[in-house]
């Protein structure tokens, strides 16, 4: 049985990543329509249905066919890195230039996870796939063209 509380909670979920994704794109200069890939990983990537996760805001309104799946990156990072020394390397240059960037302290992520806390968010126009298929839907219920 799925309870409001379930609801509530998928909604602030959805809600925490599109604010995020779309912040740190914002935050490197970009728009969605520069990112050429996304790789999901993990059970959460595993399992994700993508075109329900565009549907109801948790990802940006991208092509699917821009999303891939690469599995369990962590262990198979790992076992490369304790296997390989030129992976070993890898790791740890990729890790001296990562850097921290916090969401919770920034006003701007407050306000997109405000704004994303709706089916599929208040912007409707950053969702212009799902509003053609919502009209499309409408249209087919509505019996017109």
């Amino acid at each position: 049985m799925i309870t409001q509380a379930d609801i509530a909670n998928l909604i602030r979920s959805k809600g925490a990543i599109y604010a995020a994704v779309s912040l740190l794109i914002e935050s490197m200069g970009l728009g969605i329509n520069d990112i050429h890939c996304v790789y999901l990983a993990g059970g959460f990537g595993n399992y994700l249905n993508v075109r329900n996760a565009i549907t109801i805001g948790m990802l940006p309104d991208m092509p699917s066919s821009r999303i891939k799946f690469v599995g369990n990156t962590s262990l198979t990072g790992a076992k490369m890195a304790l296997l390989s020394e030129e992976a070993f390397e890898t790791v740890q240059s990729t890790a001296s230039q990562m850097t921290y960037f916090d969401l919770m302290g920034n006003q701007k992520y407050m306000e997109e996870f405000m704004s994303a806390n709706f089916l599929p968010h208040t912007n409707l126009d950053e969702f212009p796939s799902v509003l053609e298929e919502l009209s499309s839907l409408n249209n087919q219920y509505s019996g017109t063209n």
